[in-house]
């Protein structure tokens, strides 16, 4: 007997109204909703709702020591070995081919997952709505829609993000970099999109332009 996906999603907050998929998923979403931040930094004293948002904050002070410094890029290591393996980065050395397209790749986990793209084989699944991904990252991301958790932590104000590709733009509004630029004028934005629509404005000038 065939069971609706939606079938599955019996949980529902009885603050916002979500619904979701297992009594474990309720349980951390309700804690978005409370003011209650049970998980204290034994370091700085901080607390989080969450116990893996709390853990993501640690990281933080641990940055201290790593000290394997690449003199490229200033970002540190543990090891020896990390520093050896992310010198590569820097150089053409790529010692791990793909032996289907010839691509190289720094570490052998690299090539490991673009193989996937030969093969089309998604290993990692989502428990609550069954899509597979390449790579456990896009599936550890993928899951806070679900959970509504948010483990990557500003250390500069605290504001935790869903993902890290969000709390790596949030880290712009401190260090005032502004990527992605305009060839036309001298406007500079955070984000990809905030360009796009920043060009619509020089097509809708040159379209002015061409009628005159």
């Amino acid at each position: 007997m065939e069971h609706n996906h939606n079938d599955r999603k019996l949980h529902l907050c009885g603050v916002c109204g979500k619904s979701l998929s297992d009594h474990r998923s309720l349980s951390r979403h309700k804690l978005t909703h409370s003011t209650e931040r049970a998980h204290g930094c034994q370091t700085c004293g901080r607390r989080f709702k969450l116990s893996g948002t709390l853990r993501q904050h640690e990281k933080i002070h641990m940055r201290g020591e790593r000290t394997f410094l690449c003199d490229i890029c200033c970002q540190m290591f543990w090891s020896s070995q990390q520093l050896h393996v992310h010198m590569r980065r820097h150089s053409a050395e790529r010692p791990h081919r793909c032996r289907l397209c010839g691509k190289g790749f720094v570490t052998r986990g690299l090539l490991t997952v673009h193989t996937r793209v030969h093969t089309g084989e998604a290993p990692y699944h989502c428990p609550d709505c069954g899509l597979s991904f390449k790579r456990k990252v896009h599936l550890d991301n993928h899951m806070t829609i679900h959970s509504g958790a948010k483990p990557f932590v500003c250390a500069v104000c605290g504001k935790a993000c869903a993902r890290k590709t969000y709390l790596t733009v949030h880290m712009r509004t401190h260090s005032g970099e502004r990527p992605y630029k305009c060839g036309l004028c001298d406007r500079a934005f955070t984000q990809s999109h905030c360009l796009k629509t920043h060009m619509r404005s020089h097509q809708g000038a040159s379209a002015f332009q061409t009628l005159k």
